[in-house]
């Protein structure tokens, strides 16, 4: 009887269907996507995605995954200059981060950003060009998901 129990069982978690899981793309897309709404309320031109700071603000957000921390100091000592630049993105001036941790979708992070003052400022600063987006989750740490924005201007 157990193991018939435990086949049933077996059976019906695989033919249950799985939650969709939205691709890195994906994530970036949306969260950029909302930054810009955000940006166009107020007249500010849309930021434009950027290799290098998504890769920056990925390393970033896999980095405070794995190590169970949020801020904007890396496990390694770095800051937000020592990873855009490691990433590639040269010749800048102007730069700025935006790091969250818990919010469980583009929207929440984003509308997370827009309710603090510092992240608004970021968000709405029109003399930032680019943006790079990183998103990382990993069960059993504090928050789970973890969120990096990267601007820069060249």
């Amino acid at each position: 009887m157990f193991r018939t129990s435990l086949l049933a069982a077996a059976a019906l978690a695989l033919a249950a269907p799985l939650a969709p899981q939205a691709s890195a793309a994906t994530v970036q897309e949306d969260v950029i996507a909302l930054t810009n709404a955000e940006r166009a309320k107020v007249n500010c031109p849309a930021l434009k995605s950027n290799a290098a700071l998504n890769t920056a603000a990925q390393r970033h957000s896999a980095d405070m995954a794995a190590k169970n921390f949020m801020g904007h100091t890396g496990s390694d000592g770095s800051n937000l200059v020592t990873r855009i630049e490691r990433a590639g993105y040269t010749r800048w001036t102007r730069a700025a981060e935006n790091v969250a941790a818990g919010q469980q979708n583009a929207a929440a992070v984003v509308r997370s950003w827009m309710n603090s003052s510092g992240h608004r400022a970021n968000i709405l600063n029109c003399a930032l060009r680019d943006i790079g987006v990183g998103h990382s989750y990993r069960q059993g740490t504090t928050y789970g998901h973890y969120w990096t924005q990267d601007f820069g201007t060249r």
